[in-house]
């Protein structure tokens, strides 16, 4: 053994850090072509983020199913297709509404794929996952890829951004063919060249719930700290034999199977024996308990959404049904309806007509309307709403009126709000 360094420390394993990815653009020299975030892997790291991130799913996933609605129906333009369907594979319209919807909210934006027939006619329409696709900064060209991590923009598909306006008659062969096959890109925002997620300023925040939970399952596996540290007094080993010792105590005693984690240190000098000492064990429950319950209102604020929206209760939640249901309708308003115009305007373009999709709202049945407003609450809707209905200083005619500006009550919805007669307007005769 050598004794060049006065003391040396292992643990049985590695400490890794990870790190954020940017979601700085970066234009290719040489090609039409603009990278996604560091690596070109954003929205890989947004998926991953997504898949060990529970609040982060859980937003995702429930605001896709307010703005999917109860169901979708889409204007038949093809008499072969049967009810809903949007393509010859048989996929729903309900089914792509739902996906861009996803796509929406994790990345901030959605792609569709149409397909013109002989004649230039709008044919199929495919959903297209955002996560595969890359672009010009004009997003006028489209490269498309299953995995950019191997051989990248040299094995992707190109197609051209649809034109919902050809000249299908007068374009040449080559023209018809390139043309036949296109990308609509709709993304929040138009100063970037790809969409950012609506939870771009919590990133972070995602970030440190999935480091809490391999936190915990790591204290599981390791018995929640180092239950014990061996110190080797009798110089110290080269880095081969600290491994082959370390690999030797690794497979005898340490492991969730052993109930232990064991810190090993060689020292310089002393006598040539073993010290076994028991740490002290830190508390480190209350704090990430805190910091759980911060992170992940960060994550919901992020979304302009409150936990009730996804059927997670909040502390001191009493609100009366009608104070729920004004809520979600602020909610809805501010997150959900503007989805849906996005995605509905994509249809109309693609099919050149209007109110081409009907959504039918998202609801629950009559029958459970205190358990339904209970999980449509809005975070910013509850705040005001109570402050009005519990204003001392307003008058009812006041609160009436303050209700029917900031949430978009009639008279009727107010009233019933506030616990009053309401009285219709009467028509001049």
């Amino acid at each position: 053994m050598t004794d060049s360094k006065p003391v040396a420390f292992r643990a049985i394993e590695p400490y890794i850090q990870r790190h954020t990815v940017s979601p700085a653009e970066t234009e290719v020299r040489g090609k039409d072509f603009v990278s996604w975030g560091d690596g070109n892997a954003y929205p890989d790291y947004l998926l991953e983020l997504y898949d060990n991130a529970p609040t982060l799913r859980s937003c995702v996933d429930g605001i896709a199913d307010y703005i999917a609605g109860d169901d979708v129906a889409i204007t038949p333009w093809r008499s072969d297709y049967a009810p809903g369907a949007v393509n010859l594979q048989g996929d729903t319209i309900r089914d792509q509404v739902h996906d861009c919807a996803a796509d929406l909210e994790l990345y901030g934006g959605f792609a569709l794929q149409v397909i013109r027939d002989w004649s230039g006619a709008v044919a199929e329409v495919y959903y297209i996952d955002v996560r595969n696709l890359r672009s010009n900064k004009e997003n006028t060209v489209f490269y498309y890829s299953e995995d950019w991590r191997k051989g990248g923009i040299r094995k992707a598909v190109v197609y051209p951004a649809f034109m919902p306006k050809l000249d299908w008659e007068n374009m040449t062969d080559e023209q018809r063919e390139r043309h036949a096959s296109s990308i609509v890109f709709v993304k929040r925002g138009h100063t970037r060249t790809y969409p950012q997620p609506p939870f771009a300023a919590a990133v972070k925040a995602c970030e440190v719930e999935r480091s809490i939970a391999d936190f915990h399952l790591n204290a599981i596996d390791n018995s929640f700290t180092a239950s014990m540290i061996i110190n080797f007094n009798n110089g110290i080993p080269t880095d081969e034999q600290m491994e082959e010792i370390e690999q030797a105590v690794n497979d005898k005693f340490s492991g969730h199977d052993n109930a232990g984690r064991i810190f090993l240190c060689w020292n310089r000098n002393k006598e040539s024996a073993a010290d076994i000492v028991t740490p002290k064990v830190e508390d480190f429950g209350a704090r990430y308990d805190a910091l759980e319950k911060a992170i992940r209102q960060q994550i919901f604020t992020a979304f302009r959404a409150n936990p009730n929206l996804f059927g997670i209760p909040t502390d001191g939640n009493g609100f009366a049904a009608e104070q729920y249901e004004a809520s979600f309708r602020l909610f809805n308003r501010t997150q959900v309806l503007p989805a849906q115009r996005l995605i509905c305007d994509a249809y109309d373009r693609i099919l050149g007509r209007e109110d081409v999709l009907t959504i039918t709202p998202f609801s629950f049945g009559e029958e459970d309307v205190t358990q339904t407003l209970a999980t449509q609450l809005g975070v910013g809707g509850t705040q005001a709403l109570m402050s009005i209905l519990e204003s001392e200083t307003l008058t009812i005619d006041q609160k009436k009126g303050t209700l029917e500006v900031l949430f978009g009550l009639n008279d009727e919805q107010a009233a019933s709000m506030l616990g009053i007669p309401y009285t219709p307007p009467t028509e001049n005769v």
